[in-house]
């Protein structure tokens, strides 16, 4: 009980500030979440084909979606997997993975990978659709003072490249819950594209002297350190009925 108890306290804060840059109350946020599973798969395309391949579990958790983010670049291990499910709640989440334990599954699967660990993901803005692609990972750290400022700058930037032709991009922005030593005082930034060209695309147009990429810079002034960054190939095998 008091360790959950410290992570409450360590995570409220991060909400209260979300509650205070958007002008909402808690009560109006839902928008959603995520629960992931963590894996260095052996093979990864036959472990993926192995996961896709029953969806008996994602119904028995309730998730509304699922897949996976492949890491191509910035590898912490060979085989880096992060298996992802989309819930309306937290606590839909969090009832989902009192369902499943990946240390318990079949041998069949068990055997395709290394369990790493899991984490509860809120997102700290909202999070315009789902729709996986092209992505950069980055674990960053804020602090509490200058996180309504963060929140309201990718907010806005997000705003400004998709009016700038790169329709496809958006910024998410996720605290994670019961993450471990792993995701213990970091926020994952996720800016999604379509696919690598369109990734890339939205690089050379900063680096060409984008009108957006002023507040780029008030966003990245705004963190105080950069943990991890990596580029994930991301992609949905599963759609609730």
């Amino acid at each position: 009980m008091r360790k959950i108890i410290i992570v409450l306290c360590m995570a409220l804060p991060f909400f209260v500030a979300y509650s205070q840059a958007d002008g909402h109350g808690a009560g109006e946020q839902g928008n959603g979440a995520f629960s992931t599973l963590f894996v260095a798969a052996k093979n990864v395309d036959k472990y993926i084909a192995s996961v896709s391949a029953n969806p008996a579990p994602f119904k028995a958790i309730g998730a509304e979606a699922a897949g996976y983010c492949e890491t191509i670049s910035g590898h912490d291990y060979s085989g880096q997997l992060m298996l992802w499910n989309a819930f309306p709640s937290v606590t839909a989440a969090l009832i989902g993975s009192e369902k499943y334990n990946p240390t318990k599954a079949p041998m069949s699967m068990a055997r395709q990978r290394d369990f790493k660990y899991g984490a509860t993901w809120a997102p700290l803005k909202p999070f315009p659709r789902l729709d996986p692609g092209y992505e950069r990972a980055m674990r960053i750290k804020v602090s509490q003072a200058n996180l309504p400022a963060f929140i309201a700058t990718v907010t806005k930037l997000e705003n400004e490249i998709q009016s700038a032709g790169h329709d496809s991009f958006m910024n998410g922005l996720f605290i994670a819950i019961g993450g471990g030593k792993e995701e213990a005082n970091t926020l994952f930034l996720k800016s999604i594209t379509a696919d690598a060209k369109t990734h890339g695309a939205v690089i050379d147009d900063y680096f060409s002297g984008a009108a957006w990429g002023n507040t780029y810079r008030e966003a990245t002034a705004l963190i105080d350190e950069v943990v991890n960054d990596q580029f994930e190939v991301c992609k949905q095998y599963y759609t609730a009925e």
